[in-house]
């Protein structure tokens, strides 16, 4: 036909067709002929995904993790796109390891076959590195302080560390120009030195080929059964792959959940440079080496970090020169068992620490509730243009447990009946949980609760009240236990819950809303207005104002200076003012912003879907 004719004139394609199907191959293992078309296909899914993902990718702090997340989320296929790309560098990375390991039990690493084995040892060593740059691009928690602990290593490095850290990171922290050099490095510098190195090892393996030739190692064709050999090893590569990227779908209910949740690679929340991250791992491939790394004190983990790796590399490229006696052969099949062992022993050794870890596990559930909740947030309020970071920051849900922890868990617990929730090791001051619910109001009108003292401290049995403060025997514990109880036979149990309910509704009025004259009526039959303002009833001063009691403004407010009058006054049991000075915020604890995020997550005040 003149159009097969003029295509082959133009571009020599049938030929070379014809001088690939009349190739030979070692008439030795099949096998081992079929790893390189099995790493160049899994090496092509990674070229192909990856240029889909860098159109959409934007290299900066605030705008990485957002770019992911469209792709994840919004482009048709997006998640299919990145899961493949990311589980595809994963099998990338096993095929180049076995290959190394088939090669050396094989003594296909031998005279003349030395180069091919340094360049499929170098592709294992550029996959890594591939890997390790690619783990950071995301921005997510887990890949940046993953990434800020792997980098900072380098400061180990006698004289050169701070210059290599500083080249690594662009600068003297992690931001926007550590991006930009991870891409580089990624997309461009270890992907071409990858491309090079499997067109390297094509080309030694023709010449290993020729030479054994010459001395009368035996030959088949490639066409077909190589060639078919080697496509069925391309497609079971892919369907490892996908079956890896739809694995989460199986054995979980996932209905009315965008695809992107379950199927693809999972997406982290973003990265925050406050909130450092304590369960950030290496991925599969470096847990071994991470442990070992525990092994060694301070400056002392420049070995295993840095000359034990740099020794095994240097073994393995060392190994066809002594590989020619059965001895040699012998010695390095050993050598590798026991690094393969060893490495192992140290994984299992890893997950069995981090199992046993409630500090590790508590950053796992951590982190995968953030990362749910800032999903949510987008799909109730879009991203701002500060980012998605902005909105945990400003999300009561996110922000208030924590501002809790670190500034309250001292004194206070946050737990309920049965001790589910966060404990402080001494209690010292009233347990928050269900504040200011009737049912917590109640229990502290209880005269067996108001002051109770455990006798030994237990999970279940906490002081929950006064207990543990300075008010056990004060004027409010002396009042339940002495003149409540008489109150409420003479009122009746209904007008007692009317009560409760009216303090309660204090926290949920609306600005400017009052209470009715029932509910004033309620505080008023109990005897309250006698110590505490409520409205135009009672004085200010002997003890806290009832006013718009618990409302945000209010929690705001005793946060801010619980010795203010309005509340503790000169009462004040040690608990500190965090904001006193609003005129000069430099000298509080919390900000403004701070107080009114925990004010609202003990009210339950936060976005719902």
């Amino acid at each position: 036909m003149k159009l097969t004719t003029w295509i082959e004139d133009r571009t020599g394609l049938f030929s070379a067709f014809r001088r690939c199907g009349e190739s030979r191959v070692a008439a030795g293992s099949c096998s081992l002929s079929l790893w390189p078309s099995a790493i160049l296909f899994a090496f092509l899914v990674e070229v192909i995904t990856g240029v889909f993902l860098w159109m959409y990718y934007s290299p900066s702090a605030v705008t990485a993790w957002e770019s992911v997340y469209y792709v994840q989320y919004e482009v048709l296929g997006g998640w299919l796109v990145r899961g493949m790309h990311y589980y595809g560098g994963q099998v990338l990375l096993a095929l180049t390891g076995l290959y190394v390991l088939h090669l050396i039990f094989a003594r296909a690493y031998r005279s003349p076959r030395e180069l091919v084995f340094w360049t499929v040892v170098g592709m294992a060593v550029v996959t890594i590195a591939l890997l390790l740059t690619g783990d950071l691009l995301p921005w997510t928690q887990v890949g940046y302080w993953s990434t800020n602990v792997r980098t900072k290593f380098l400061l180990l490095l006698p004289g050169v560390g701070d210059s290599l850290y500083k080249l690594a990171v662009g600068g003297p922290d992690m931001g926007h120009l550590t991006l930009t050099r991870f891409v580089a490095l990624h997309a461009g510098i270890f992907t071409v030195a990858f491309a090079v190195l499997f067109w390297l090892h094509g080309w030694l393996q023709r010449k290993a080929l020729q030479v054994e030739c010459a001395e009368g190692v035996p030959t088949r064709p490639y066409w077909p059964d190589q060639a078919l050999r080697n496509m069925a090893a391309c497609c079971l590569v892919l369907a490892v792959i996908l079956l890896l990227v739809g694995a989460n779908a199986l054995g979980s209910d996932w209905a009315g959940h965008p695809l992107g949740d379950y199927l693809g690679h999972e997406l982290g929340s973003p990265r925050d440079p406050i909130d450092a991250y304590a369960a950030a791992r290496p991925d599969w491939y470096f847990v071994g080496l991470y442990q070992f790394a525990h092994y060694f004190p301070g400056h002392l983990k420049i070995l295993p970090i840095f000359v034990v790796p740099g020794a095994l590399v240097l073994f393995f490229l060392l190994m066809p020169f002594w590989a020619g006696s059965r001895t040699g052969h012998a010695v390095n099949v050993v050598v590798t068992l026991i690094l393969l062992a060893g490495v192992a022993a140290l994984t299992v050794e890893s997950k069995r620490v981090d199992g046993n870890d409630p500090s590790f596990l508590a950053s796992l559930d951590d982190e995968e509730e953030a990362a749910a909740r800032v999903k949510e947030l987008i799909r109730g309020q879009g991203i701002p243009a500060s980012g998605a970071l902005a909105l945990l920051w400003n999300d009561p849900k996110t922000q208030g447990p924590k501002l809790f922890k670190q500034h309250c868990l001292s004194c206070h617990d946050f737990s309920n009946a049965e001790g589910e929730g966060m404990l402080a090791e001494k209690p010292s001051a009233p347990n928050l949980y269900g504040y200011p619910s009737v049912e917590w109001l109640a229990g502290l009108m209880d005269p067996k609760q108001i002051s109770h003292v455990p006798a030994q401290l237990t999970k279940t049995d906490r002081p929950r009240y006064f207990g543990a403060t300075a008010f056990k025997n004060g004027d409010m514990a002396n009042f339940v236990k002495d003149n409540l109880k008489e109150l409420r036979k003479d009122a009746g149990e209904e007008e007692f819950r009317k009560m409760l309910s009216a303090l309660a509704a204090e926290a949920r009025r609306r600005p400017g809303e009052k209470p009715s004259a029932e509910e004033k009526q309620a505080i008023e039959d109990f005897s309250c207005v006698d110590c505490h303002r409520f409205y135009d009833r009672g004085n200010l001063g002997a003890a806290p104002d009832l006013t718009g009691f618990a409302s945000r403004e209010w929690l705001i407010g005793i946060i801010s200076n619980p010795a203010h009058k309005r509340f503790y006054g000169a009462k004040n049991d040690r608990m500190p003012a965090y904001a006193p000075s609003p005129d000069a915020p430099e000298k509080n604890i919390l900000t403004a912003r701070q107080i009114e995020l925990l004010a609202d997550w003990l009210l339950g005040e936060w976005y719902r879907p």
